[in-house]
């Protein structure tokens, strides 16, 4: 798989993870397997202190083939069709997904009631 084979969503999220570098990126919203940077969407930066911290990305909007990471990403994306995900990032790649299951929750309230499970 390269760049210019994804789709918009996936191209803006590959490169905000280039860039980024370190860090995560939270509630990214996931429609038809195809992630969309929305308001509640938060980018948030890593930095270690006292550490030269180097950035391995491509520049600009040369063509090249996506690493492992990538495909595994926009893989797991797809398997995923709808949902809510946050993205960690190390060396500018995608390092770890987490997935947030509200479904999970939904046996805990009662048909009727509507209560924070934060509460």
């Amino acid at each position: 798989m390269t760049k210019s084979d994804l789709k918009l969503g996936q191209r803006a999220t590959l490169e905000i993870i280039q860039e980024l570098g370190f860090g995560v990126i939270e509630r990214v919203s996931v429609r038809d397997g195809e992630p969309l940077l929305v308001a509640t969407t938060r980018i948030i930066e890593e930095v270690t202190l006292a550490s030269s911290q180097r950035r391995h990305f491509h520049h600009g909007s040369a063509d090249f083939t996506l690493t492992r990471e990538f495909e595994c990403l926009f893989d797991q994306l797809k398997k995923l069709q709808n949902g809510t995900v946050d993205i960690q990032i190390r060396h500018s790649r995608p390092f770890r997904l987490i997935i947030h299951r509200h479904e999970a929750c939904q046996h805990l309230v009662a048909p009727g009631e509507s209560r924070d499970v934060h509460e």
